[in-house]
């Protein structure tokens, strides 16, 4: 049956999150070393792009993250023209926000040949080391992820600081890649992707063609 339309906007907007426990002991919880805050981007697109974007949740345990994801649909059920963004609390997932406005992205793309169950463990994988801090001493240049979905091919991105802290950014995608070699599907399968490659915002913004010029590259493995 077709996807319609409205019908994870609508989910979206009735969304609630709970992280109790039913049994009459207090929960217990497992803190993360900062709060994180997902975001919506709607594909109502006669409206501007802030109007389309929405505040989901903000989490800073273990738990509430876990009730976050069993809560909202996967990446894959998103309508074409929806985003997905978690980024540190108090960053909003725009460019022009003073964390991000000097930093860039190293970049997933994927294709219509990548299935569903691929690109929603890409996301759950790359979201599950950012929040629990595990790019070392470079984790705080990370202010978040971003999933863009669309028809040609969605994008899954990871957002750092400082485009000029090569050093730093190396270092990050070093670790993505690595994340990304190790990941397996239940049947053994592996996700087909080719390569990461960071951008820097301004050079995205500016860009003239389909293609802004690329900082950095890293090869993962041969797509077929």
């Amino acid at each position: 049956m077709p996807r319609q339309p409205e019908s994870v906007n609508t989910e979206m907007s009735r969304l609630t999150i709970s992280a109790g426990s039913s049994d009459k002991e207090e929960p217990k919880f497992h803190p993360l070393r900062t709060e994180w805050t997902m975001w919506y981007l709607d594909d109502h697109k006669q409206k501007n792009w802030m109007e389309r974007l929405h505040e989901v949740h903000t989490f800073d345990t273990i738990e509430v993250f876990w009730s976050l994801m069993n809560a909202v649909p996967a990446p894959s059920r998103l309508n074409h023209a929806c985003d997905y963004n978690v980024f540190r609390n108090k960053i909003q997932p725009v460019w022009e926000e003073p964390e991000n406005k000097d930093g860039g992205r190293w970049l997933i793309e994927t294709d219509q040949r990548m299935e569903a169950d691929q690109i929603n463990l890409i996301w759950t994988e790359i979201l599950m080391a950012m929040i629990g801090e595990q790019f070392g001493q470079d984790s705080d240049n990370i202010c978040g992820i971003v999933c863009n979905v669309r028809n040609k091919g969605s994008k899954i991105s990871v957002w750092t600081s400082d485009a000029d802290d090569r050093d730093a950014n190396t270092r990050i995608g070093h670790v993505l890649k690595e994340k990304l070699m190790d990941l397996e599907l239940p049947d053994g399968r592996r996700p087909v992707f080719s390569a990461l490659r960071y951008e820097v915002h301004e050079d995205v913004q500016q860009k003239t063609s389909s293609l802004a010029p690329i900082r950095s590259t890293l090869v993962i493995r041969n797509s077929h």
